[in-house]
């Protein structure tokens, strides 16, 4: 019996588990859907679940919390100035627009105006769970974590 586990430990150490869930969790704001493994697709969803609701209220205690997640403790006003040094406008933006890109502030901004929004009226079940046989190489079971679109 497995009471009192709270949730999946993936074989990682807790560092890893972090940092892979927060990838993932990141790919399944930019593109919609993940496809992985069920154990880690069944973590991912609660934790997209809880984004998405907290996305709803768009505060900026909300916006804070999905930063926490999504971006992480990295500012893209953090770049060090001598980065940007003798480089042209144009420049300067493709460099800020890359390191965006890169940290999240883009993906909190899409999550907020573009996901958010089309789960206004829904009180949860953001997210589908489909199961896609096993994996070739070690036969552990796959799965797609996608939003459900109405």
């Amino acid at each position: 019996m497995t009471h009192k586990i709270d949730r999946r430990k993936l074989g990682l150490p807790s560092d890893q588990r972090k940092a892979l869930l927060t990838n993932l969790v990141r790919q399944f704001i930019r593109a919609g859907y993940v496809n992985t493994t069920l154990g880690r697709a069944k973590d991912l969803r609660r934790l997209v679940e809880k984004l998405i609701t907290t996305a709803k209220d768009d505060t900026v205690a909300a916006r804070r919390e999905a930063r926490k997640v999504l971006v992480g403790h990295s500012r893209s006003s953090s770049m060090p100035a001598k980065a940007l040094a003798g480089k042209t406008d144009a420049e300067k933006m493709q460099i800020l627009q890359e390191r965006s890109l890169i940290n999240g502030e883009d993906l909190v901004n899409h999550l907020f105006k573009n996901v958010a929004p089309m789960y206004k009226d829904r009180k949860g079940g953001y997210t589908r769970l489909t199961r896609t046989g096993t994996r070739r190489g070690d036969g552990a079971d796959t799965a797609v974590l996608e939003l459900v679109r109405d």
